[in-house]
């Protein structure tokens, strides 16, 4: 009798415990992003009050996803369904479903990004050369890192590469997160590679062979397996990964397809972005084109100019294979020449190479940040 007694005992104790792991398991599962509609036109603000920039105005019935909301629940956060306007909605002007929460949603103080009226025409009288090749400014990169940490959303380990085919490509910083490299001379760079390896090899949703300023802020362009509806490819590395660090390159492919006028907005705009996600931005100017030598420097000084704007660190990639055969590129004049050996060998000979002279700049770019900012 009492081994019977003992035998319902521990089946209804499998029972009673099977039905809190289906029910945990549940509540686990990412609940649907909640929705509202705009009966009639709306417009959107940059931050969370009247006075704020208009940056969009929403069609009569379109549908909005939310993403988060401010103290008070007068102001959510929202992005159309085909991701063309994100920013902020007065509650009251939006129909939610019965079963939508507003409290419920994210607090939020992101401001976004608007575009300033008045053209910067400083930066064409900045000369390449007079900046450092490893960041020698933090700027605001701790108050950005601090505040990443404080809201927890960032992790200290990984680091995103956001960029055009320069970025998205094995011979870029991949093999120290795969340990196919060689340090040579350089081996205090070890504990850096050791912080972020597995990152190191990440294959990163913002950084595709052909895409420019314009198209990573684009929604159409963003990968549907891992994006939300209306997320840009930006946006979405950032949630996917969520690194503290991202090396931010573009400008091979801008001069060829986007004036200088959208370049400097767009990259304004990605930086503003990555700042307001809590993510350290390292700017690099890029590779020059031999065929488009002057326009190569004009945008490599957009990029300078921007990176002193929003005070963030810059690596200078241009003036470090300025010196190299070739400065640094294949016989394309437009693409980095590719190793004797490997990319990830810091053998001298092999550093005369447009990809691991890359490799090495940033790994001491992201070293001089981790170390004084992070570390």
């Amino acid at each position: 009798m009492l081994r019977k007694w003992l035998a319902i005992t521990l089946l209804l104790s499998l029972f009673v415990l099977l039905a809190f792991e289906m029910s945990r398991s549940k509540s686990a599962v990412a609940q649907e992003p909640l929705q509202a509609l705009a009966p009639y036109a709306v417009t959107v603000y940059s931050s969370p009050e009247r006075d704020s920039s208009i940056i969009g105005i929403l069609n009569p019935q379109a549908k909005v996803i939310l993403e988060a909301r401010n103290d008070d629940t007068n102001w959510v956060l929202g992005r159309s369904t085909d991701g063309s306007i994100r920013g902020w909605i007065e509650r009251r002007y939006l129909q939610l479903d019965v079963n939508n929460d507003i409290v419920k949603l994210l607090l939020s103080n992101e401001h976004m990004f608007a575009a300033a009226a008045d053209t910067n025409t400083v930066y064409n009288t900045i000369n390449l050369s007079d900046y450092p090749i490893i960041p020698a400014n933090m700027g605001q990169a701790r108050t950005i890192y601090e505040q990443g940490q404080l809201i927890t959303t960032t992790d200290q380990h990984v680091v995103s590469k956001i960029g055009d085919c320069i970025s998205d490509n094995q011979h870029f910083l991949s093999p120290f997160g795969l340990d196919q490299y060689d340090l040579g001379r350089y081996n205090g760079l070890q504990p850096v590679i050791n912080q972020f390896h597995d990152a190191l090899a990440y294959d990163s949703l913002a950084a595709y062979d052909g895409l420019v300023t314009n198209a990573v802020l684009d929604p159409t362009f963003a990968n549907p397996l891992a994006c939300l509806p209306g997320e840009s490819p930006l946006r979405c590395e950032y949630r996917v990964h969520q690194p503290s660090v991202a090396i931010i390159m573009f400008g091979a492919q801008d001069l060829l397809f986007t004036s200088q006028e959208d370049f400097d907005r767009n990259l304004r705009q990605i930086i503003h972005e990555t700042i307001q996600a809590n993510v350290i931005p390292i700017l690099s100017t890029f590779p020059g084109n031999l065929e488009y030598w002057d326009e190569s420097v004009q945008y490599n000084q957009l990029v300078v100019q921007i990176a002193l704007d929003y005070d963030v660190p810059l690596m200078n990639l241009w003036r470090a294979l300025y010196s190299l055969p070739n400065h640094g590129l294949n016989s394309d004049g437009r693409h980095l020449s590719l190793p004797l050996t490997a990319s990830g060998d810091f053998d001298p000979s092999n550093l005369q190479r447009g990809y691991p002279m890359r490799n090495l700049i940033a790994l001491q770019s992201l070293d001089t940040v981790w170390q004084n900012v992070m570390y």
